[in-house]
């Protein structure tokens, strides 16, 4: 392993992965790993995976359809602000409706970053989503440059943050 946790105590290559996992993967993550791995298991294949593959497929085709009249799509990372640590860690919905904005983008399989674009309720950051074309990541990487340029969100924190 390159990149992320890796476990300090294993025997073996097999035991190294198991515990880094187990250990580097929270409660969320284990979650979905769970749901994803019961939807891919025999008897539910058809009935959801080759589904949304047809579903992804569509949400592709939506998103090429945009690229013919803009080169970059902008839009919101969440439908709220951001939450403060832990507040909203026993409710698994609203996490999963925190995603929302960004789902499309990763099933489509575009690039995407988010950017800090202000300050919403009680001050708390808010995100800005851009959306590239395959293989244009240059364009999407020149598009957040310029837009940090113009505005200094970038620079600036929460003022509970702030030193």
């Amino acid at each position: 392993m390159k990149f992320g946790h890796r476990a300090q105590q294993y025997t073996d290559l097999a035991d190294m992965y198991q515990k880094s996992r187990t250990e580097g993967f929270g409660p969320e993550v284990q979650k979905r790993i769970m749901i994803g791995t019961y939807v891919l298991s025999h008897g539910y294949y058809d009935a959801y995976y080759l589904k949304a593959q047809q579903i992804r497929r569509l949400i592709a085709q939506d998103f090429q359809q945009a690229f013919t009249q803009c080169d970059v799509i902008a839009g919101p990372v969440s439908p709220t602000v951001a939450w403060n640590i832990g507040e909203k860690s026993e409710d698994p919905v609203a996490n999963y409706l925190a995603d929302i904005y960004t789902l499309s983008t990763s099933l489509a399989g575009l690039p995407g970053m988010s950017i800090p674009a202000g300050f919403g309720e009680h001050g708390m950051p808010v995100g800005l989503q851009l959306i590239g074309n395959y293989f244009r990541e240059a364009q999407l990487l020149g598009t957040a440059h310029q837009f940090q340029l113009a505005t200094d969100w970038h620079t600036r924190a929460p003022a509970e943050f702030s030193a």
